[in-house]
């Protein structure tokens, strides 16, 4: 496991040749001394042969009677309420919407009702201050690249007489040659020589950023923290209640894997000490992708939204003068678009993995409603259509009264993927899933208003103009247009 290999050769001359670069590359861009030295220690992990690979060997599944059930937390909501005072929340917000065609914030993708994530995560913010009577921070990290597109359009949103920022920065590490290990040199668009860190660069940033310690100064105790795209991660009084009751330093949300999570990384326990602990799939050795894609086996998985005493956090950083956390190597091509770059690796590292640096870090398993993120288009579709629903608190949460698994979507890729295209092909409303168990489009194909989808539906335009779908019709079984 790579978190527990130290930086023991960072005075070795062939580290310091190599590095010496990086160093100097990083400075040029003012980047903090923490970062290049967190940086530092990551690229003698990576330089000394750490693949960041976690085997079965070194790990126990978890048993459900083993975590926290958050159906059992009633009783934790007034403790919970009181705490409201001294917490804030941070949204991870770095991420650029790339896998659907866009080069800004993922976030300001629309959603639900027209409206984007940033909007659904301000009208909730808005929705509990009212609600509660209490302004707690509502802190935003954001990438160099999401900065800007998201401040602009947050308008008039602030924290009131909180204080506090509205937002802090994500650093961002030097791409490696695979080559020669020399740091990424793509004059063409420099740009591309930097990767983001991974969502675990929050800890780092909370530091470098002043937001830590203005949180502390200002009495906050405690920070919820969970992805933007996540509509179904909202500050909750019983989740609260339940850390403050138990002085837990950390508390992960955790869910039950479906086959459609798979994939994703899994809760575990290391042998060695019996901390919880997540296993990412790049991670994972190549010859147990079976076993860790055993739901079974391996039965729930981050949903990246955790609760974290500030206090903790902290003194656990002080420590160890940086995060510990698992590293993550990505075998990458220099620019993801040219197949034909050069090869590098991203070093990069999970928010989630710092579970195990926190004694008496506990896991609660969540229902649903708490993780509605939207990775593709096809998850777009799934949750713009009725399976979801916008409540009351302006949180997305399934259909209660969809009883069934929710619809495998696939869309063809030539026609959906890319945001644009996607959405001009549902021009009035997304057709009604409700009563779909299977959706799959191959061609090009246009969405009238108020279309119904009923069990197992499969499209096929064969003809070289796109197809239409008239408004009102009922679809099932298989549809060829021609």
């Amino acid at each position: 496991m790579s978190k527990n290999l130290s930086c023991v050769s960072a005075d070795d001359p062939r580290l310091s040749t190599l590095f010496r670069p990086f160093a100097l590359k990083m400075e040029q861009q003012g980047l903090p001394p923490i970062v290049i030295n967190t940086f530092k220690c990551y690229f003698n992990q990576f330089l000394y042969g750490a693949q960041g690979k976690l085997s079965e060997r070194d790990i126990v599944p978890i048993a459900a009677d083993e975590l926290a059930d958050y159906d059992q937390m009633n009783e934790f909501k007034a403790i919970g309420e009181k705490a409201l005072r001294t917490t804030a929340v941070i949204k991870l917000n770095g991420g650029l919407g790339t896998s659907m065609g866009l080069e800004s914030a993922k976030s300001l993708i629309p959603v639900k009702d027209g409206l984007s994530f940033l909007d659904l995560i301000l009208l909730q913010a808005k929705t509990v201050r009212q609600h509660y009577g209490v302004d707690f921070p509502q802190i935003f990290m954001n990438s160099f690249k999401t900065h800007m597109d998201t401040m602009l359009e947050i308008g008039d949103f602030n924290n009131g007489v909180t204080g506090i920022d509205l937002a802090f920065l994500q650093h961002r590490y030097p791409k490696i040659m695979a080559q020669d290990h020399s740091p990424a040199f793509w004059p063409q668009n420099p740009e591309l020589e930097w990767n983001p860190p991974g969502h675990g660069d929050i800890y780092t940033a909370m530091v470098t950023s002043g937001i830590l310690d203005a949180l502390l100064d200002k009495g906050y105790e405690r920070v919820f923290i969970s992805n933007s795209d996540n509509l179904g991660a909202i500050m909750n009084r019983r989740l609260l209640g339940y850390m403050v009751k138990h002085k837990l330093p950390f508390l992960m949300e955790v869910a039950c894997r479906t086959d459609q999570d798979k994939k994703g990384g899994h809760l575990c326990r290391l042998k060695k000490n019996k901390q919880l602990a997540l296993r990412e799939v790049a991670q994972c050795p190549n010859n147990e992708i079976d076993s860790f894609q055993d739901i079974n086996t391996y039965s729930f998985f981050n949903t990246n939204s955790i609760w974290i005493d500030l206090h903790v956090l902290r003194n656990v950083f002080v420590a160890h003068r940086m995060m510990p956390l698992d590293l993550i190597i990505n075998p990458k091509t220099l620019d993801p678009r040219n197949s034909d770059s050069p090869r590098v690796f991203q070093l990069e590292t999970a928010m989630g993995s710092a579970i195990t640096n926190f004694l008496d870090a506990q896991a609660v398993i969540v229902p649903r409603k708490r993780f509605a993120p939207v990775k593709t288009t096809n998850d777009l579709l799934q949750v713009m259509s009725d399976c979801f629903v916008r409540t009351e608190r302006n949180t997305i949460v399934p259909n209660p009264e969809r009883t069934i698994p929710m619809p495998q979507i696939s869309l063809d890729d030539d026609y959906y993927k890319k945001i644009d295209r996607f959405l001009a092909r549902f021009p009035h409303n997304p057709p009604s899933l409700m009563d779909c168990s299977k959706l799959t489009i191959i061609g090009d194909v246009l969405f009238e208003a108020d279309v119904r989808c009923v069990g197992e539906v499969r499209i096929i335009n064969t003809a070289s103009s796109q197809g239409v779908i008239s408004a009102g019709s009922i679809l099932q079984g298989e549809i060829i247009l021609e």
